[in-house]
């Protein structure tokens, strides 16, 4: 199951110029239908990739396991809040100087579960960039 997330709206701006650090919770759903952790993703490989449209024409960046995403045990408290496990959320980091050439707008994402006959999208969605007065 693909999980869609949405950064960067309402009262939770996202902004060019900043270090960044989303989290994804990869999840399934059981039997009843509600969702639950995946579980432990310790060796499975991920890729992040970051489009400028829903076609994902333009790719304008890309962060993968061991290159800018790692491993969290997943939070409550977290925004949005997680199901807890360990292992059990991608934390993608994206450094300032990723997001420097941006337009303030909505781009679009996937995370993609890369090992060799796994591959799948674990999570989607959009993050929409804004450009505060200091940039």
């Amino acid at each position: 199951m693909a999980k869609r997330y949405d950064f960067g709206v309402g009262d939770e701006p996202v902004f060019i110029g900043t270090d960044l650090a989303l989290r994804v919770q990869v999840v399934k759903r059981d039997s009843a239908g509600v969702e639950v952790i995946e579980g432990d993703l310790t060796g499975r490989a991920y890729a992040f990739t970051l489009n400028d449209s829903p076609d994902g024409i333009r790719v304008e960046f890309t962060k993968a396991s061991g290159s800018g995403i790692t491993l969290a045990n997943g939070d409550t408290a977290a925004y949005p809040a997680e199901l807890t496990g360990a292992n059990t959320v991608l934390v993608i980091a994206i450094a300032d100087t990723d997001t420097d050439a941006l337009e303030a707008k909505k781009y679009y994402f996937d995370v993609k579960r890369t090992d060799a006959g796994s591959e799948t999208v674990v999570a989607f969605g959009s993050i929409t960039f804004s450009r505060g007065i200091s940039a």
